[in-house]
């Protein structure tokens, strides 16, 4: 054996041998893990194809996912070896970890999570190496956008009262029948459409939608890019409109949000099949409360209500708050305001008793915050439902009445909460001496708390359907519980008086007619297209881009 390891000859050909032993074997290893990391290239691309099929339908993850990966020939037909599924959520916020943005199980439903994992196959160490496991996941996401209205009552106007109430809402003389109302109700238009037409009325040639939207037009000029959009009978009515508009303008962003389409280029949305269509009436009250935040309107109610001397109104109609738009377009959180308003009704009534021949004033202030709708969850257009779904969360708005006085400056101003003085409701006079003089204030408040959704199908789309969300706190017998608070205060020789008989007095005067002040403040809300803790929402459409894999 010693003299076989001194014997040098044939020395390379024993290297050889060795070298070839350790390069096949090297060889063998490095065959098996191209293949290893081929294989997992394409378990990942099929794996990718799962969730991006899946995230179309997130209701329906499992069975895409599980069809795509049999078509991927992964796996076998009815198999689910290996295969996790998982609906979800995606927060894009990049503050949170990679890991963190995606929430199983977390609705409303944007994106699916796709897991895959089978054993590896070896072609030349299966005989002494465990096949590893092969695994990939993905997670895709798709963000529909609903287009979606809030509180657009105004297609309901006919004539008489709402009549006089927008023509004091347009601050010019507009006389029309219920067939014009009809014909203008009948007018949808695409919106894009719509702002196409408008950039041509003010002369604007390139750009964006969101350019066009950062200026201010006239409602005239809204009214003659509407009439380029309709019939014969329509472009008439919208003709004898634009010379009786008149000429203030608005901010247009504050009529249309349009999200992330805003990003368009002028008069390219059309070939998009994009899904935008309002109603021209609708877009016209819009914009004429808009371009006048702060008007008043004054209107006689006391041949309209029986039981009073006098009953008068006026209503102030605000803007939505900052950043909200009369339509608006977005995915799962985004949301549409309605427009403040602002009642004040003065009725005065005849007296009984101790007060027969005195007239009783009763000053009633209402006070309504905005509503506010937020598209809660959407879904895309599928073959069963060819328009997609909508759920749009809805708050309406919380609202204060009063017994109190408030002046105009006061009335008109949004910007400030208004403090009333305590209201005069009985001066009773002597040889022109005033002998006694009562005051009283009350204060009732309504509130919704939690949102309120409301669902809309594919055919509720379809049919422009509008759906209301309202208080679920009883909104019945408000005046009745507001005299219930009356605090009243008799100032005699300055000493602060207060006189229980007075205050029953008071009270049975004026508690029979408060099922008729209730109705007085309904119908005034009611004809310029706002409810009492009420919102009207209507939903125009869902779109649905394509998904993408996200982190």
């Amino acid at each position: 054996m010693s003299g076989f390891w001194r014997d040098c000859r044939a020395n390379m050909a024993v290297l050889f041998a060795m070298g070839f032993a350790i390069s096949a074997l090297v060889s063998a290893v490095a065959i098996d893990a191209a293949a290893l990391y081929h294989e997992r290239r394409v378990i990942q691309g099929a794996v990718d194809l799962a969730a991006l099929t899946a995230a179309r339908n997130p209701q329906r993850a499992q069975a895409l996912a599980q069809s795509t990966l049999v078509e991927a020939g992964l796996l076998a037909p009815g198999a689910q070896t290996g295969l996790l599924v998982q609906a979800g959520r995606y927060d894009p916020d990049p503050a949170l970890d990679a890991a963190a943005r995606f929430t199983p199980g977390r609705t409303p439903f944007n994106a699916v999570s796709v897991r895959f994992e089978q054993q590896g196959r070896l072609h030349f160490a299966d005989g002494w190496a465990e096949p590893p496991l092969l695994g990939a996941r993905a997670v895709a996401s798709l963000t529909p956008e609903v287009a979606f209205t809030l509180g657009s009552r105004l297609a309901a106007l006919k004539g008489g009262i709402a009549n006089a109430a927008l023509n004091q809402l347009l601050g010019s003389k507009v006389s029309l029948s219920l067939l014009d109302y009809q014909a203008l109700a009948g007018l949808e238009v695409d919106m894009f459409g719509f702002l196409d037409a408008l950039a041509g009325e003010l002369g604007v040639t390139a750009g964006s939608y969101d350019d066009l939207l950062a200026l201010r037009a006239d409602r005239g000029q809204l009214a003659r890019a509407l009439s380029r959009l309709g019939n014969g009978a329509q472009r008439l009515v919208l003709q004898k409109l634009i010379n009786q508009l008149g000429t203030e303008s608005l901010p247009l962003n504050r009529l249309i949000e349009a999200g992330r389409l805003g990003a368009l280029a002028i008069g390219s949305a059309g070939a998009q099949g994009l899904f935008t269509t309002i109603s021209a009436l609708d877009l016209l009250a819009a914009a004429a409360t808009l371009s006048d935040g702060q008007h008043m309107l004054h209107l006689p109610l006391s041949g309209d209500f029986a039981g009073f001397l006098s009953l008068d109104a006026d209503l102030a109609l605000g803007e939505p708050p900052q950043g909200g738009g009369w339509l608006r377009i977005g995915a799962a959180g985004t949301p549409v305001r309605t427009a403040q308003a602002r009642l004040r009704l003065l009725a005065q009534i005849g007296g009984k008793g101790v007060l027969q021949g005195e007239t009783i004033r009763l000053p009633l202030y209402l006070e309504a915050a905005h509503a506010e709708a937020m598209v809660g969850a959407a879904t895309c257009p599928s073959a069963g439902a060819d328009r997609g779904t909508a759920r749009i969360l809805v708050r309406p708005g919380a609202l204060r009445l009063m017994i109190g006085e408030l002046g105009n400056p006061a009335f008109a101003d949004f910007g400030a909460s208004p403090r009333l003085d305590p209201a005069r409701l009985v001066e009773v006079k002597l040889l022109g001496l005033t002998i006694l003089q009562v005051f009283g204030a009350a204060l009732v408040e309504l509130a919704q708390t939690q949102p309120i959704a409301l669902d809309f199908s594919s055919a509720d789309i379809a049919g422009k359907t509008v759906r209301t969300a309202r208080l679920t706190t009883p909104a019945s017998g408000l005046t009745k519980s507001l005299l219930d608070n009356l605090k009243l205060q008799v100032p005699i020789l300055g000493l602060g008086l207060n006189l229980s008989s007075l205050g029953q007095l008071l009270g049975a005067i004026l508690s029979p007619l408060a099922p008729v002040l209730d109705q007085a403040l309904m119908a005034v809300l009611r004809t310029v297209g706002l409810s009492l803790g009420e919102a009207d929402v209507v939903v125009h459409g869902v779109r649905c881009g394509a998904p993408a894999l996200v982190g």
